[in-house]
Parts: C-alpha cells; structure tokens; sequence
C-alpha cells in the first residue's frame, strides 16, 4: 500500500493535535503541560460523583463551587456543594445535565438553574456547552466542557452526616 507525501505529512500534525485537547487551557510555556490556565475568580463545576462506602457505591450528581478557581485544581473541597441529586426516572442514574436542572445549595439558601446545549457531552474540552444562572442575584455564568478529571474525593464523615464518601468528577465548569 502506498502513501503519498501529502497523506504523511497530513498525519504528522495528528499528535500534536491529539495532545493540545488532552490538556485543556494549558499555559504556553508552563513548565508543567498539565497546568491549567485561570478561569475567573468563581466557579461552578457540574459534576457527576460516586457515593462509596465500604459495602458498595451509587451514581450522585452534584454542582461544586469556588469562591477562587485555583483552589479548584488539585483535589481540594468545594467551598459549597449543592443537594444530592439523582435521576429517578432513568433508575437513580447521574441526572442529565442537557435537560434544564434547579439546583439547590443547603448551606446558602442559593439555586443555580442549569441550561446546558443537547450536546454539550459530545462538545470538545475546554469548548462552549451551555449557561448557569444564580437565582440570587441573576449572575448568568457560561459553562465550559471539563475533562471529566476527578474534582475531588472526600471520605467520611462528610458535611450531610452520612458515612458515605464523595468521588466527584468535573463535567463542565461554568465561571
């Protein structure tokens, strides 16, 4: 099978493309290609989570926010965390992000309303997948597509009181 020059040189750039999508917003010339670049002072992450304990795990869904993003990058806890939710009408599944959500955070009194596109999941990282608005003061935050990294694990106990702990994955981030 032969190959023209043209073909070759078409899939030499393939790597390089490969590898800029795996890190998204990466800092030119960070020493560290995994250093993600600054997002904004706040952040929501949606989230979708594990509940665990030893006898066993269930899928949860969670918004996580950041007073400052930085404190986002490296496993740390969310500076607030919304309800549990779960998708009862699919078998208490990870909820579907696509369809409209009201989200609720206990420890403020505060909703976030989700709209996120019908495709958002298929959206490229670090790409345009939708808005959240804050319901107390309307602040309207434009969510991104994440990379699906852990966030964050918290074994117990945990702020709801129950021994289960949280393994909470970032699915779009919203600042």
């Amino acid at each position: 099978m032969k190959f023209s020059t043209l073909y070759l040189t078409s899939l030499s750039f393939l790597p390089s493309f490969i590898a800029a999508a795996a890190v998204p917003d990466a800092l030119p010339g960070s020493e560290e290609a995994s250093t993600l670049g600054k997002r904004g002072p706040e952040v929501n992450y949606i989230s979708n989570c594990n509940r665990r304990n030893g006898a066993g795990s269930y899928p949860a869904s969670y918004i996580a926010w950041y007073a400052n993003q930085d404190n986002s990058q490296d496993g740390q806890w969310a500076d607030s965390l919304s309800n549990e939710y779960r998708n009862w009408a699919n078998g208490g599944t990870h909820l579907d992000w696509t369809q409209p959500q009201s989200i609720h955070f206990p420890d403020s009194g505060i909703n976030v309303n989700t709209n996120l596109e019908s495709w958002a999941w298929s959206a490229s990282v670090g790409s345009y997948a939708g808005t959240a608005t804050r319901t107390s003061d309307g602040k309207v935050f434009t969510c991104y597509r994440d990379t699906d990294r852990q966030l964050f694990y918290r074994a117990p106990p945990v702020p709801d009181g129950t021994n289960l702990g949280i393994q909470c994955f970032a699915a779009f981030y919203c600042n």
